[in-house]
């Protein structure tokens, strides 16, 4: 079937300033906020009188064990980043509460997706079902944010390129899922929006209302239309996360999404050998640091990671794309590292 956004329900958003103060005024109590400990000291005089679960750990049993948090909620408040609002989210669902989600951040789409990205065995799962009343822009905490965060949400955007990159390529190999043919109505929408996005740097990298807006527009689409595709993720998502998950589980690491989403995303393209330079331009122009000691890492991690992605992909059943046959060699690895410092720089830290 032929796509068009406007067939693609997307969750309620709601823009505003000074939202989160209103939240005991029309949202049921007992309220349970769920937040990280570090973020709870900025808000709590907002919000007097109500329960707080401090997000530790996305595993899936710690979740589970920890669900009676939200058993005495008649509603949930989601407060913070990709692990807050997933939190959130697996709790809403589990326990049956409505949701209200207050993204401190655009670092990630997942405020705008109906799963919660949980972990099982150090690996990332998209779980459960929850779709919140409504979601909160509150322009005073998101232009509070450190900018590394709101600008990270790039990751989540401009992956939209790559995705579609490795779909295309999965349908040029015959080797696209059967449920998940290749769409070019699905495709060019996302292809729009990270143009978009692309277009708009200046007023993204200034985090003015018009360049959050084309954030906010970007990230809805994705977690809208990976629901409404019938959960295909082949036109928001593809090799950058894959290189991503590989760090993480060959790591053993939690990394800030958009830097190591980015990171994937200059690999990815070299790999496709497509808009490298393009892309590397608008990542290093937002300040977003790819560099792995950035990351707390090292080349040699990364060199690891993708010399093991092919092995990765299969092993873990992730969507066929040019991970699952390109050869990673040490000189694809030299020119990689040459080209990425040759944007930021050696790291001399």
């Amino acid at each position: 079937m032929a796509f068009k956004e406007s067939d693609v329900p997307q969750f309620d958003t709601v823009f505003g300033r000074n939202l989160l103060a209103e939240v005991p005024d029309f949202v049921a109590a007992p309220i349970l906020v769920v937040t990280m400990a570090d973020l709870w000291p900025k808000f709590r005089d907002a919000l007097p009188g109500v329960d707080v679960y401090f997000v530790e750990s996305m595993e899936r049993q710690r979740l589970e064990a920890d669900l009676d948090s939200a058993s005495g909620a008649a509603s949930i408040v989601g407060l913070g980043g990709g692990q807050a609002i997933d939190a959130a989210k697996y709790f809403a669902w589990r326990a049956g509460k409505p949701l209200f989600q207050f993204p401190t951040s655009l670092s990630v789409d997942a405020v705008f997706g109906h799963r919660a990205g949980v972990r099982e065995d150090r690996l990332v799962r998209y779980v459960g079902w929850a779709v919140p009343e409504t979601v909160y822009i509150d322009l005073d905490i998101i232009e509070a944010a450190p900018r590394e965060l709101n600008l990270g949400g790039l990751g989540d955007v401009f992956c939209f390129f790559t995705g579609v990159m490795d779909w295309r390529y999965a349908a040029a190999q015959g080797k696209c899922e059967a449920k998940w043919p290749y769409d070019e109505s699905l495709a060019d929408i996302s292809l729009a929006k990270a143009e978009a996005a692309l277009a708009a740097m200046d007023d993204i990298r200034a985090l003015n209302d018009r360049g959050i807006a084309v954030m906010v527009d970007a990230l809805r689409w994705g977690g809208a239309s990976f629901h409404a595709a019938g959960w295909n993720p082949r036109h928001i998502e593809g090799v950058e996360h894959f290189i991503f998950y590989a760090l993480e589980a060959g790591t053993g690491k939690k990394f800030l999404h958009g830097q190591a989403v980015c990171l994937g995303l200059i690999l990815g393209c070299m790999m496709h050998d497509q808009r490298t330079d393009e892309l590397l331009a608008a990542v290093h122009s937002a300040g977003i640091d790819i560099r792995p000691e950035a990351m707390d890492i090292t080349w040699d991690d990364v060199r690891t990671a993708m010399k093991g992605l092919q092995s990765f992909v299969r092993d873990e059943g992730l969507a066929y794309g040019i991970a699952h046959d390109f050869d990673v060699t040490d000189a694809f690895l030299d020119a990689a590292q040459a080209k990425i410092e040759g944007a930021y720089g050696a790291w001399t830290r």
